[in-house]
């Protein structure tokens, strides 16, 4: 069965950002962010990994383990991209600002 999961994506600049938002066969999207939150909901039936792009220099990854309905992430950049879960969403905030 599948469970809908809502995406949150948060820009913490004060400039536009490129987001790019990837999991084959789940999601593919592109958006430019200004001061705002776009948010957006998939839905899962099995493990899942989505992969979250930023100005295409920062990077966090979020998989999801269906049998037990958690979310963990990873990304080598803390300080500009992180990630918090729920059971049904997560939200992601980049502060990336190039300077």
């Amino acid at each position: 069965m599948a469970r809908n999961k809502t995406l949150y994506l948060y820009n913490d600049t004060k400039r536009a950002q490129e987001w790019t938002i990837y999991s084959e066969g789940i999601i593919r999207e592109a958006y430019k962010m200004g001061q705002t939150r776009k948010s957006l909901t998939i839905s899962l039936s099995s493990n899942a990994t989505i992969k979250f792009e930023v100005d295409g220099a920062v990077y966090l990854t979020a998989t999801y383990a269906y049998i037990t309905g958690s979310w963990t992430s990873h990304t080598d950049t803390p300080k500009e991209i992180s990630c918090a879960a729920s059971q049904s969403a997560v939200n992601v905030t980049s502060g990336y600002a190039p300077e």
